[in-house]
C-alpha cells in the first residue's frame, strides 16, 4: 500500500530574518521527514514585490493594497484547507495574530494540529493561554526534530474522511485562492500574477464600494 503524504501548513511570526529563519527550520524538519509544506513567505505572495507592479498597470494605491490583502487571505485560505494539518509556531512575546488567525480557520476546518514552543515568554505565568492550547488538544512540541513525529502519530489516530473533509462556506475564497495556487505553480513573473489579481479583485472590489456608496447614500435610505 502506497504511504500517504501529508500537507504540512506552517503559520507563525514572519515579520524579521530571525523569525522567517525559525520557521524554514520547522519547514526544513517537515520537508526532511517527506511531509509537503506550504510556508507563505517561501511559497505564497509578497506584498512589497507586486505592489509596485500593479501600480504600473494603473491601479491606484488604495485598490492595489486591497487587491493584494484580498489576493493574499484567499490564497492562505485555500491552502490551509488543502492542507492535512498546521504547524503552529507560538514563539516570540505574544502569539502572531496572522497565525492565530490561521490556526483558528485549520480547526475550523478540521485540520490537525500541532502546536510548537520552545520561547519561556508567556501571558499566563509560564502557561500558554487555553484557548490556544485547545486547538491542539492542550499540547504543544518544544524541540523541532518532534514535529514531524508528533504529526505522524496523530495522523495515524485521524479517520481519513476526516483529514479529506471540506465545509462549503469557505468554497468562495479558497476557489480564488486555488487559482492563484496553480498560477504560482507555474512559476510566472509578478508582473504576469498581477494581472490575474486585477481579474479576480479589481471589478468586485469596484462593485463591493459601489454598493457601499449607494447603501449609505440619501437615495439608499428607506423611504
Amino acid at each position: 500500500m502506497e504511504k500517504q503524504t501529508y500537507k504540512i501548513y506552517c503559520a507563525g511570526p514572519l515579520f524579521n530574518p530571525k523569525e522567517r529563519e525559525e520557521m524554514q527550520e520547522i519547514a526544513t524538519f517537515l520537508e526532511k521527514e517527506g511531509y509537503k509544506v506550504f510556508l507563505p513567505h517561501r511559497d505564497g505572495l509578497e506584498f512589497a514585490l507586486l505592489f509596485p507592479s500593479l501600480l504600473e498597470k494603473g491601479v491606484v494605491p488604495q485598490k492595489a493594497k486591497e487587491i493584494l490583502n484580498k489576493a493574499i487571505f484567499s490564497l492562505d485560505v485555500f491552502q490551509i484547507n488543502d492542507s492535512d494539518g498546521l504547524i503552529l509556531n507560538l514563539n516570540g512575546r505574544v502569539p502572531d495574530e496572522g497565525a492565530m488567525v490561521e490556526a483558528g480557520i485549520a480547526w475550523a476546518c478540521n485540520k490537525l494540529i500541532v502546536t510548537f514552543k520552545c520561547d519561556s515568554r508567556s501571558l499566563i505565568e509560564g502557561i500558554c493561554n487555553p484557548m490556544i492550547l485547545g486547538l491542539s488538544d492542550f499540547s504543544f512540541v518544544t524541540k523541532y526534530e518532534d514535529i514531524p513525529r508528533v504529526f505522524r502519530a496523530e495522523f495515524s489516530k485521524v479517520d481519513e474522511n476526516l483529514i479529506l473533509s471540506r465545509p462549503p462556506y469557505f468554497d468562495s475564497t479558497a476557489k480564488d485562492g486555488k487559482e492563484i495556487s496553480e498560477f504560482l505553480a507555474l512559476r510566472k513573473s509578478g508582473g504576469d500574477i498581477t494581472y490575474l489579481l486585477i481579474k479576480l479583485f479589481r471589478e468586485r472590489t469596484c462593485q463591493i464600494s459601489k454598493d457601499l456608496k449607494k447603501s449609505y447614500s440619501p437615495a439608499g435610505m428607506p423611504q
